[in-house]
């Protein structure tokens, strides 16, 4: 589900328009995919728990028999066949999941399938949303894709900066579009090919950016209430940086234009933060603790308190980003409190405004600030600016 723009908008005076120790799955392990996809053997051996290069959450929280289990739709999967389980429908729904929730490369199986018993447990005939000479031309596709990125996300930097850029660069290269989700928009094949996906599609691609650059992470499920106010799924993802677990939402991030090409709300949430809207989380306690490597905290554009401005504007300056969007937050409600009332009261009481213009000042930009938008459940404060 994508988030719209539904914080309260208040526009200033000046205003003329009105406005959301971890192993690597390289490029060579997706080489070797690519080439090997139909050639394994049909083994219910359970898997190995880094059988694909990297550490999977959902394959390591099984028992042995589960993942017995699991290796025999995996293996199924990567053969194109059908195949038997012994798992009752409800169970075979949360391992079919636990294999594509570990494993985002794989595109080309449909959520729908055959169920139907058999003498020795139920026989699953998969329906495979293409033919296994197009899943290897795609596959080559989507390599060379994540291979084109991983080159310009650079050796040296750092966990949190590559983390950054994979984050930045699907916000900025992808469209929310729900008529894709019949069309595989719920793949990160959609993300890195056609540039329009679900929030699915988006997770998974990210995903798959973290994994090829040796990142820990995996995907989780929950709830989030649409425009409308009713409930609708969700997927996005938790990442570790430096042994620390953070949410981080990338599909909430892409304001698709709205506030430029991206936000930053949602970029390495505790779970207190992330339980704020959404909602039914799958797994629930993830030990999402840590504020270090939170957007806000590495900018410095956390405020504890707030007195009248001061001190604020040359941090606020160096965080106005290219889209000439600046976010802010503030940790104390109190303080929070007084901003916005002030940012309310911007007509008549001239602070805020007298804030914004030595924003655009200090920042060396020939900007002026247009409209802010604001979330009370983040003592959130964006302001948007635009060329002077």
């Amino acid at each position: 589900m994508k988030k719209h723009i539904s914080a309260a908008l208040a526009v200033l005076c000046i205003a003329v328009l009105l406005i959301g120790s971890f192993a690597a799955f390289t490029p060579n392990t997706i080489s070797s995919f690519v080439s090997n996809v139909f050639d394994s053997a049909a083994d219910v051996t359970p898997l190995t728990n880094d059988f694909n290069g990297r550490e999977n959450y959902y394959y390591s929280h099984l028992d042995e028999k589960g993942k017995a289990e699991y290796t025999k739709i995996y293996n199924g999967y990567m053969n194109l066949k059908d195949f038997t389980v012994n798992l009752e429908r409800d169970d075979f729904d949360y391992m079919f999941n636990c294999v594509l929730y570990d494993n985002p490369e794989i595109f080309w199986v449909d959520s729908s399938y055959s169920f139907s018993k058999s003498h020795i447990g139920y026989f699953i005939e998969p329906d495979y949303r293409f033919t296994a000479d197009e899943i290897k031309t795609k596959s080559t596709e989507l390599k060379s894709a994540v291979d084109a990125i991983l080159s310009r996300s650079g050796s040296d930097i750092s966990d949190y900066g590559k983390e950054k850029f994979f984050h930045d660069y699907i916000c900025e290269n992808t469209v929310y579009d729900f008529s894709t989700y019949e069309k595989f928009g719920d793949t990160a094949y959609s993300v890195f090919i056609d540039g329009k996906a679900i929030c699915e599609g988006y997770s998974r691609a990210f995903k798959m950016l973290l994994d090829a650059s040796g990142i820990y992470n995996y995907l989780v499920i929950g709830k989030t209430k649409n425009e409308d106010g009713k409930m609708e799924g969700h997927m996005w993802n938790v990442v570790s940086v430096d042994g620390e677990l953070y949410h981080i939402d990338v599909t909430w991030d892409d304001s698709d234009g709205e506030l430029g090409e991206k936000t930053n709300l949602y970029f390495n949430l505790t779970d207190a933060d992330i339980r704020k809207d959404h909602y039914d989380i799958v797994p629930y306690e993830n030990n999402c603790n840590s504020i270090k490597y939170n957007y806000f905290y590495v900018n410095g554009l956390m405020f504890s308190s707030f007195n009248n401005f001061n001190g604020m504007s040359a941090l606020c300056a160096a965080g106005i980003n290219e889209d000439l969007i600046l976010e802010m937050r503030f940790s104390d409600d109190l303080a929070y409190s007084k901003i916005r009332t002030k940012a309310l009261n911007n007509e008549t009481d001239r602070d805020f405004f007298d804030f914004t213009v030595d924003v655009a000042r200090l920042s060396g930009k020939n900007i002026k600030s247009k409209s802010y938008i604001y979330d009370d459940k983040f003592n959130y404060i964006c302001i948007v600016f635009e060329k002077g």
